[in-house]
């Protein structure tokens, strides 16, 4: 029974970190070069929020329980291998990697910048404009690359598993 826990855990944080990965990488190279445009065009305050109060709002909310479920994945692995004893130094790896990212999205202050240019109707000021587009991409890349450090200890993980057979 413990066994099957502790890779139902494995699985859980290796797919959800996985995808959560990929949303990073695509916002990088793709929706963050299109978000800038919108801003810099203008068509963003008047585009955004439509989109936003109506279909976006579905998507937004999933991307978001998807990226909530992934930390949590990642950490309940590192308690179930913490407390089985097993890929300890790859499960810690796992769990703070794939925490990371959230961490640095708010704590180096882009979440609020997210939000100001995001969440309002109207304009935002141009120097709030010119540093969501110098970091929106870079960020995102940086997200990306913590989320695939996680990811890589996690897919360690089974190979470390089958080296300990032979």
């Amino acid at each position: 029974m413990a066994n099957r826990v502790f890779w139902s855990c494995w699985l859980a944080a290796s797919v959800l970190t996985g995808v959560v990965a990929g949303f990073m990488l695509g916002h990088a190279l793709i929706l963050a070069r299109f978000l800038d445009w919108l801003l810099a065009s203008g068509l963003l305050a008047r585009t955004y929020p439509v989109f936003r109060g109506s279909a976006g709002r579905a998507g937004l909310d999933a991307y978001y329980a998807v990226a909530g479920l992934q930390v949590l994945a990642v950490l309940a692995f590192a308690a179930v291998a913490l407390a089985a004893r097993r890929h300890r130094a790859a499960a810690v790896v796992a769990a703070v990697a794939g925490a990371l990212w959230v961490v640095v999205h708010y704590a180096s202050g882009f979440g609020a910048l997210e939000a100001a240019v995001l969440q309002g109707a109207a304009e935002a000021p141009a120097e709030v404009a010119a540093r969501f587009r110098a970091w929106n991409a870079p960020i995102h890349l940086v997200h990306a690359g913590t989320l695939l450090v996680a990811l890589l200890a996690l897919l360690g993980v089974p190979l470390a598993a089958l080296r300990r057979r032979r």
